[in-house]
């Protein structure tokens, strides 16, 4: 038996002349929380698109929860539960009576219906607005109620595009707190240009760029990443660290960001620091040294800058 929830295997999508997948490919396991990162015009929204049964793949294979994405696209809907980016309300509608009208859309039986809607709306956090209509509800609670819409039918598997999009500082960590709560039943894809908000819920990180898959590992990795690059600002006896930038400008090892007067700020493996030190003595003499570990978000541009570079 297939224990993957999702199983995307080289997923490419053209339109006319323009590749907007190229070859996409990851896999998601059961009550796991992945961030989809990229930044804009990535592929993010394709990818989507072709899991949700929105447009068909040019070319590759998906599964959903073990139904295949061409071959049962009925069962493969059925087993997705969608929030996108901006999701249609009907403002006059209340909660529970918009929540009523998703689920009769969906096929679901009369007889659970009543039984879906209170259970979505109690998982949601909505019970003391589930009369109200929509049109009266904060940004942070119609967001709630989008992600109620999406549990009805208990998919296996939700979507969230972009769900934090709006919200206030305060809205943002409750909807943390709430994806969290639903990972014990639901595997999540996180879709977002926010790292930040992947380190918040996230175990694992999928990155794409121009339509490419260029990352796929967890967080934790991320941040040993980040942990293996140090960022060095270094200032010379003197007014001048020229002769210090033309040392290192000959090794490999070192990247030279800014140049100021006597300052440089220098990019370099964490091993590294007693080498630049002993470059800085030589050069001029060292006045002062502070380091700096690389952030996720510069982890997450250095990956989107190679692929830029060599892709």
């Amino acid at each position: 038996m297939d224990d993957r929830i999702v199983r995307a295997h080289q997923l490419s999508k053209w339109y006319g002349p323009f590749q907007a997948l190229r070859d996409v490919s990851f896999e998601l396991a059961p009550r796991e929380i992945v961030g989809f990162l990229g930044p804009n015009g990535a592929g993010k929204s394709t990818t989507m698109k072709i899991l949700t049964g929105f447009v068909a793949p040019t070319s590759g294979t998906a599964a959903i929860a073990g139904h295949d994405l061409i071959g049962d696209p009925l069962a493969c809907r059925r087993a997705i539960g969608y929030l996108p980016e901006e999701l249609p309300l009907y403002l006059d509608m209340t909660v529970s009576g918009y929540l009523d009208h998703v689920a009769r859309l969906k096929g679901i039986a009369r007889a659970e219906r009543r039984r879906e809607v209170v259970e979505a709306i109690d998982a949601a956090w909505l019970g003391e607005n589930s009369e109200r209509h929509l049109r009266k509800l904060s940004k942070g609670n119609r967001q709630r109620v989008g992600v109620a819409q999406a549990l009805l039918g208990k998919p296996p598997l939700l979507i969230l595009d972009e769900p934090t999009s709006g919200l206030d500082p305060s809205q943002v960590a409750n909807f943390r707190e709430l994806v969290r709560r639903l990972a014990d039943k639901h595997t999540i894809l996180l879709s977002t240009h926010i790292l930040a908000e992947v380190e918040a819920v996230c175990s694992r990180v999928v990155v794409v760029h121009r339509g490419a898959t260029i990352a796929d590992e967890s967080i934790d990795d991320l941040k040993r990443r980040a942990a293996r690059a140090t960022r060095l600002r270094v200032r010379v006896r003197g007014d001048d660290a020229s002769a210090l930038a033309d040392a290192l400008a000959g090794e490999s090892w070192a990247t030279i960001l800014t140049r100021e007067g006597d300052a440089l700020t220098i990019e370099a493996p964490a091993d590294r620091r007693g080498d630049i030190v002993a470059a800085a003595e030589r050069h001029g003499g060292l006045r002062e040294l502070r380091e700096e570990r690389l952030s996720l978000e510069e982890v997450f541009r250095d990956l989107t800058m190679e692929k830029t570079v060599t892709g």
